[in-house]
């Protein structure tokens, strides 16, 4: 275990603590210090490690898989915290349970979407505005923290107001500048690497979508008997026909190589990478094009017989 993958399990180990100092703050008042300064200093190693891992090469496989665990719980513990304190902190009904909502699903969407991605091996490109969110959320949530409970206010009443009222205003604009972030940089994010969602088309497609030269009709039966023989050597090809010769099955042989429709290591190992359904269909756009060819021809035919 490196130097960023232990601060990252520091910062895991801090949460159960800033949530217990944080419900310990109604008998214990300045415990709200401790669980502000807890969460400050875990803002603070979310950057950290992040930076020591990139900076010194030492990225690894439990770091990747810690880190955005880290980051999103101890997100929600703030969360959860200040939709906890917001009637006597923030005072403004509903606030932090719509901020919380935004910002917790904006998370689920872009976890999904880079799951899809990497299950499609599509490489994500960046997003700057993910980092001010993510910073607006840190600064916010930490001026949430250090809000004070009014009752502390006893004794030293005008400097907890304008500390309370400094923070206060800290946590508005800046959680508030987070749900905003959230929103944008999410549908940025998607709308960037939209390339996502459009589906791999399949050789079949981008044959018929190029046109391609198809000899003749039988090479559909040799492909749905190499399919469901699990073999596409050149002497089973040429028995699939009566009529092939062995040139002739080495011409489809290639042919089926060039076309990109075989897979496997060695020659004699070698398969379709095509489905029975994927024949048919290539089958019914050979068939629609020699009709449509054929007709093609009879006019043409038509209108050179009326010139004469």
């Amino acid at each position: 275990m490196n130097l960023p993958t232990k601060i990252t399990v520091v910062r895991l180990a801090m949460i159960p603590l800033i949530i217990a100092a944080f419900c310990l703050e109604e008998t214990i008042w300045w415990m709200f210090i401790v669980s502000a300064g807890l969460f400050f200093v875990a803002s603070i190693t979310d950057f950290l490690d992040g930076y020591i891992a990139r900076k010194y090469n030492m990225v690894t496989t439990m770091g990747k898989f810690l880190d955005p665990i880290a980051d999103k719980i101890l997100t929600i513990t703030a969360l959860i915290i200040g939709i906890a304190s917001n009637h006597y902190r923030l005072g403004i009904p509903y606030y932090m349970e719509v901020c919380s909502i935004v910002i917790i699903a904006r998370e689920f969407i872009i976890s999904l979407f880079r799951q899809i991605a990497a299950s499609k091996k599509v490489i994500l490109a960046a997003d700057m505005s993910g980092k001010w969110k993510t910073t607006f959320g840190m600064i916010g949530l930490n001026a949430l923290l250090f809000i004070p409970f009014r009752e502390t206010m006893v004794g030293h009443e005008a400097a907890c107001w304008i500390y309370g009222e400094i923070m206060w205003w800290f946590a508005i604009v800046f959680i508030s500048g987070c749900t905003i972030l959230t929103v944008y940089s999410g549908w940025n994010y998607i709308w960037k690497n939209r390339q996502v969602f459009k589906e791999k088309k399949v050789k079949v497609d981008l044959m018929i979508e190029r046109n391609v030269d198809i000899k003749d009709e039988k090479i559909f039966d040799t492909m749905r008997k190499c399919i469901q023989e699990n073999r596409i050597d050149v002497p089973f090809i040429q028995k699939c026909q009566d009529d092939y010769t062995y040139a002739r099955a080495l011409e489809i042989a290639l042919w089926y190589e060039i076309m990109g429709l075989t897979k496997g290591e060695s020659y004699l190992k070698r398969t379709m990478d095509i489905t029975l359904k994927d024949v048919d269909k290539l089958e019914k756009y050979y068939l629609a094009r020699k009709e449509k060819e054929a007709k093609e021809a009879l006019a043409n035919d038509s209108a050179e017989a009326k010139e004469e």
